[in-house]
């Protein structure tokens, strides 16, 4: 496992912490910032489709840790949310600010819909759509993911810069 790999790891870990205590600190009864859907947006504009695919599904998986939703349900979404973004990529190219809110805004906005759809299946509950809460989550999603965005890119410019001195190094 490479450094970075685990650098990511590490990140997501904290974010699924975030994601879990922020919403008692502030008093959010329904809505909540996912953070960890940041990550798979940043893993879908900027790595390679193997390595992103396996860390959307960590991501996913601290997710379904954190909540109380069938196992596997944030994975598979993670997973899912990664390779429609992978395909859709060229035309969301983003390295932060307002361009990644707003594409965590429409990409939170669509999660919940299909999360709401495939928890409504498994459970046997039936498909059920709130929308408020919806948006404040994806409102929320939208405000924290440059912040995101701006760790990963930070790590990533680093191991960048790694590479390049050791490839002057030779």
């Amino acid at each position: 496992m490479t450094l970075r790999i685990a650098l990511v790891v590490l990140v997501c870990m904290a974010l699924a912490v975030a994601e879990s205590v922020l919403p008692f600190l502030l008093h959010l009864k329904v809505a909540r910032p996912d953070l960890l859907l940041a990550v798979v947006l940043y893993l879908a504009l900027h790595d390679d489709i193997v390595e992103g695919a396996a860390l959307s599904a960590v991501a996913g998986y601290f997710s379904d840790l954190s909540s109380a939703t069938p196992a596997f349900l944030y994975t598979f979404l993670a997973v899912l949310t990664f390779v429609v973004l992978r395909l859709g990529g060229s035309a969301l190219k983003t390295e932060g600010g307002v361009q990644s809110a707003v594409v965590a805004f429409g990409a939170s906005l669509l999660h919940g819909l299909i999360a709401a759809a495939v928890f409504g299946f498994f459970t046997g509950t039936g498909i059920h759509f709130a929308a408020l809460p919806m948006l404040w989550s994806a409102l929320g999603t939208a405000l924290l993911a440059p912040a995101v965005f701006s760790i990963l890119r930070r790590l990533d410019l680093n191991f960048l810069h790694s590479d390049v001195n050791a490839g002057g190094m030779r």
